[in-house]
Formats: structure tokens, sequence, C-alpha cells
């Protein structure tokens, strides 16, 4: 090779060297600054999880505190699994995938410290909000919380958000002192054994709850919300398909749960007390189930719209949910979907009843459905076993549980007041007795080439459902007024909930899929002797039942405050809100937005879109909620449950 080429080469290759040489370098380091911060992550993550533990155990405080060992232990093994795995989830999620993208420990040691001195701020706020309200932490506070004056804002809310400064700088000093010391502490092999400690917490806290829930067994069972984001495990659809729960023995323990020393449920809040000056009208309570408030028109329904001229109707009423189960709840009860669960558990007996029993009425119950399915027999109709009550239920068709109260009706004494509770299925199965005239097609017996929009069957199905429903409930009428007492009968007629066929749009058919009004809007009207006809447009639900009844009925001295969550519909008193949901959600119905809540504090599923606009059920930005509505409805939510030790001391 020439000599004027080799020079050059030579220098080239000891170039290309050294850059190769950079590269392994900087590869090496890189990887090292990597393995040293996601070390230093675990202890961090370590430090957090002991620090959440020590925040979150004021839970237990603030808390109903269980009275058995089990449940006691529950509540320990449960902090500790259940903030571990948060803690856990939070530094995978985040700081983990961060670590190879900004490879620089201080920068990246600062956003971490910032990052959790946020996240456990946030749970010391979580932990007064559940004090204060029993929930956990939602948009809607958080506004209230800053919107507050400094001079509103109380000495416990004052300290809280004094310690936030204090917090970031223990987060610095934890974090300083782990990355100075990663060395020594790696000769700690203790890694393993406090993953596996905290993952068998987690997963028998998960376990315990499953048993406890098939169980019936409340000292732990009633500490599902306790901690916010908890979801905890249940299994007892799972375990009864297989045949690991027996159903009829846990309908046995349910019903046979009736300990009130604890329960946390206060309700009444004063025995019933019978005024001796009360009106001794029959009451006839006609419940619809799944019949949608449009229906109630001439041209589906005609007897119902024409009874209903001589009464009082509420064109704006809503069911407190949108399923079998709890809708019939609010209508017997009087209570807000929410204590469902306590009520279930305690086998309260609805106050209403406890009424017409010690007032001697004769009560009939007739039911085309088991009272079982929907929990009705273990809990509203518990105590109903005297001579004095008459009870058909599981029959086999409408048409049967029509006649059977017809009968009931026509045998009554005229002495001697009543009150009877028709229930009725034909609409939700969407169903006709053979030989019944359709009034509209194409329906689904019609499902062939000539129906070519199904949603249109199914609807005309449904309303031919509802027309039959409608002569069913004029021969129950009419027999009142065979045997002469139309005159001293109130009549209320309603529905549980509604039922959907797509209208909003969002592939939501039948029912307890969401809060639309066309799931949750039924009818009412109420025809009551001596009161003028007249149309009601403001808001109403079916809690507002109860309380109409007995205060109009003058049965007791109680206010409507010992009993339900109510107003009486008569005394033109409206609120300007209306509390719907289940025992994971409360949904809040205002004139123009539905807005639904979750109470381990976060937004449900539908993620931003939690507001929906209440005509179409489309999403809609988040309004303002006034700070006195809110409180109104926290104040619903919690009022007939026993105040807890630290909110008797607030």
């Amino acid at each position: 090779m020439p000599c004027h080429l080799f020079l050059p080469i030579t220098l080239l290759k000891a170039k290309l060297e050294t850059v190769v040489q950079l590269m392994l370098e900087t590869g090496h380091h890189y990887r090292d600054q990597v393995s040293k911060i996601i070390s230093w992550g675990h202890w961090f993550s370590l430090a957090n999880i002991l620090l959440a533990i020590l925040l979150a155990s004021r839970y237990l405080f603030i808390a109903e505190w269980p009275e058995t060992m089990l449940g006691q232990a529950y509540s320990l093994i449960s902090l500790l699994g259940h903030f571990s795995f948060i803690i856990f989830i939070m530094y995978l999620v985040v700081i983990f995938p961060i670590s190879f993208v900004i490879p620089f420990p201080r920068a990246l040691r600062f956003l971490t410290v910032i990052f959790a001195t946020v996240g456990l701020s946030l749970l010391i706020i979580d932990t007064e909000i559940f004090k204060l309200y029993n929930l956990h932490i939602n948009p809607i506070i958080f506004e209230i919380l800053l919107g507050e004056s400094e001079q509103t804002l109380n000495s416990d809310w004052q300290t809280l958000f004094a310690f936030v400064p204090f917090l970031f700088l223990l987060e610095l000093l934890i974090s300083s002192l782990l990355w100075h010391r990663l060395r020594p502490l790696s000769r700690f092999k203790l890694g393993p054994i406090i993953a596996i400690f905290f993952f068998c917490c987690f997963l028998t806290g998960h376990l315990l709850h499953m048993w406890a829930d098939a169980a019936v067994y409340r000292p732990i069972t009633a500490q599902k919300a306790n901690f916010p984001l908890a979801y905890p495990m249940t299994a007892r659809t799972f375990l009864a398909k297989y045949g690991w729960l027996d159903k009829d023995a846990f309908n046995k323990r349910v019903s046979d749960t009736k300990k009130q020393s604890d329960s946390r449920l206060d309700y009444p809040k004063n025995p019933l007390d019978v005024n001796d000056e009360k009106q001794d009208f029959n009451v006839l309570l006609i419940n619809i189930s799944a019949l949608r408030a449009d229906m109630l028109n001439d041209s589906v329904m005609p007897e119902m719209t024409k009874l209903a001229l001589e009464g009082q109707r509420f064109n704006n009423h809503f069911s407190i949910s949108n399923s079998d189960l709890l809708g019939n709840f609010g209508i017997m009860y009087g209570l807000a979907p929410q204590y469902w669960d306590d009520i279930e558990i305690s086998a309260k007996s609805p106050f209403m009843l406890d009424y017409f029993a010690q007032a001697d009425y004769n009560l009939g119950i007739f039911n085309t459905e088991a009272l079982s399915r929907h929990k009705q027999k273990q809990t509203t109709f518990i105590n109903l076993d005297s001579p004095q009550t008459t009870i058909v239920e599981d029959t086999e068709n409408d048409k049967e549980t029509v006649t059977k109260t017809r009968e009931w009706i026509r045998d009554q004494d005229a002495t001697t007041p009543w009150f009877a509770y028709v229930s009725l299925e034909s609409v939700q199965n969407m169903d006709t007795p053979a030989g019944f005239p359709a009034l509209f097609y194409p329906n689904i017996q019609d499902l062939n080439s000539q129906a070519n929009n199904r949603q249109i069957a199914l609807f005309n199905s449904y309303r031919n459902s509802v027309s039959y429903v409608d002569k069913a409930i004029a021969k129950i009428v009419y027999q009142l007024k065979q045997s002469q007492q139309y005159a001293n009968t109130v009549i209320i007629f309603t529905a549980n909930h509604g039922n959907e066929f797509n209208e909003s749009e969002d592939h939501s058919w039948g029912y307890g899929s969401n809060y639309s009004i066309y799931q949750t809007q039924v009818p009412l009207f109420i025809v009551w002797p001596g009161k003028k006809p007249s149309v009601i447009t403001q808001d109403t639900n079916s809690t507002d039942l109860v309380p109409t009844i007995l205060t109009n009925l003058n049965a007791v001295n109680n206010p409507i405050s010992d009993y339900s969550s109510g107003i009486d519909l008569f005394a033109g008193e409206f609120k300007s809100w209306q509390l719907l949901g289940d025992k994971n959600n409360f949904v809040i119905l205002q004139q123009d937005t539905i807005t639904q809540f979750s109470y381990q504090g976060l937004f449900t599923n539908q993620g931003n879109h939690n507001v929906r606009n209440r005509d179409n059920y489309k999403p809609m930005p988040r309004g303002a909620m006034l700070d006195t509505q809110f409180n109104q409805i926290l104040a619903e939510l919690n009022y007939f449950y026993k105040a807890t030790p630290a909110q008797e001391q607030k």
C-alpha cells in the first residue's frame, strides 16, 4: 500500500476505535444509572407504602370499628394489602417507565418526590372528607373546598393544608437518604420477603371479603367502602353457578340476620307513633315493572290516562334507580338507594307497612313474581305473617294476579280499612295473553322480512304489553266501583323503573345499564278522595310516596325526617335535585344534567363523560353545583346512619 494512503487509514481506524469505546462506556453508564434509579425506586416505594399505611390508618378510627376479632383482623389486613398495592401500581405505571426516559437521578428523584407528595396529600385530604361526609374525593367536593374562603375553613383543614410543605420536605429527605445509602441497603435481601408479605395481605383481604359476602358476615362486608379506590372481590353469583353456594341457605342467613346492635343503620330515627285521629282510607298501590313515563298517553294507556285526570299527575317523576330491586325498595321504604345494603342485612321492615299492620289494616300483597326474587320476602314483607295479611305471589301470569286482587277487594269488609300492593310483570316481559288484540305493528311476532327495523318491532311489542296492563288495571278500578269502595280508596299508580330501546344511542337496551330518563323516568298519578285534580311538573322521585301517604292519611305523629328521605308531594315544596343510584354509585339529577359519582371517589368508567345531558344522555361539560345543594345531598346519603365516634366529635 502506498505510504500516502496508509497514514489516513490508520488515523480513521483509531478514531473509530475511540468512538466505539465511548459508545460502550456510555451504554454501560446508562445501564448503571437506570439500574441504580430502579433500585432506589423500589426502596422509595417501600418508604411511601409505610407512610401511606400510617396516614390511612386514620380511616380505621373514623369508620365503624368491627366488633369481632375476624372483622378487626380484616381491617388491618386490608389496610396493609390495599395501600401497598396502590403504591406499587403507581410506581409500576408511572415511575418505572420514566426511569428509562429520564436517566438523570436528580431530575427523576425530584419529579418522584413531587408525585409522592401530591399522592399522599390527596390521601390526607381524603381522610378528612371521609370523616365529614363518609365519602371519598370527587371533583364536586374539591370545588367546594377550593371555593371556600379562608375564614370558612375550619382548623382541621388549615392543619391539613399546612402539613403539605412538611410532607414535601420529608419526601426530599427520604429520597436523599435512600440514594446515598443504596449500597448498604442492597446488602439486605429483604425485598422478596416484603413483596410476598404485602401480596399475601392483598390476596387474603380479597378472599376474606369474598367469603364474607357469601356468608353475609357484616363485620367484614360493612368495610367495603372504607378505603379509596377499593373494590373488594365478590363471587356470590360464581359460587352459586357452580353449586358452591346454596341460595336457599344464603337467603335464610340474610333473613336470620336481625341484630340491630351490629348495624350502623339508624332507621327509623324514632319508634312508630300512630296518630289516634288518622284517616281510614283504603290504599291501593300499583307498581308496573319497567313502565316508562311516556307510555301514559291516550293511544297506549287510555284507561289509566283517563283515571289520571281524576287525580294529581306528576309529569317528571323518577325511580330512585334503574333496577327492579332498588326501584321496589324506593317505593316501599321511601329511602335513598344507598341504604339498601344495610336494610337487607338488618332485615328491617318498612315503616309504612309497620304502620298499616299496627293500625289494624287488612293487607293484600299481589305479586306476579316470587317475592324472594328481588329480596322483598326477606325485607319489605318480612313481618307480614298475621291473619290480616293475604299474600299472593309467583302466579302464572298477570291475569291471575289481577283476578286474585279483584276477588280480595270484593271480599273486604267496609268497616276495616285495607292496603293492597299490586305488582305486574307483563310490561317488563313484553308479554300479552293469547287472544289479546295487538294494537301496534310490526312487533316481535313479525320479526321476518317485513320487519326491517327490530328496534321498532321490540318497541311495538312493549307498547302492546303496556296496552294489556292498562286494561288489566282498569278491571281492578272497576271492581272498586262495583263494591262501592272507589270513593274511599287512595289509588297510587307508578313503576319501579323504565325501559330503554337504545334511545340514548349507546347500545343500551332494557334497564340497569345507565341513568338516562328512558330507564329512570316513570309515571305517577295519585287519586286521593277529596283532593282536586292537578298536574305537577316539578321533579319528584319514588322516595316521596311513603311520606305522602302517611302524612295525608294523618297516620303518624312522627315527622317525615324520622322515616324517609322524601317529601310530602302535596305540600308544594320540591327539591331542585333528585338523588338516584345504586350501592356503588350515587346519581344527581338536576334540571339539565345527570351526574354520576362513584363511592370510591373517582368518576365511573365513563371517564370525563360522567355528566350527561338530561334530555338525550349525551356527554356534556360538568357545570358548577351549588355548595348548599351538594351538602344537602351528602346529608341525605348519611342521615339514616349512626354517627361514628369521629363524626360525633365534630
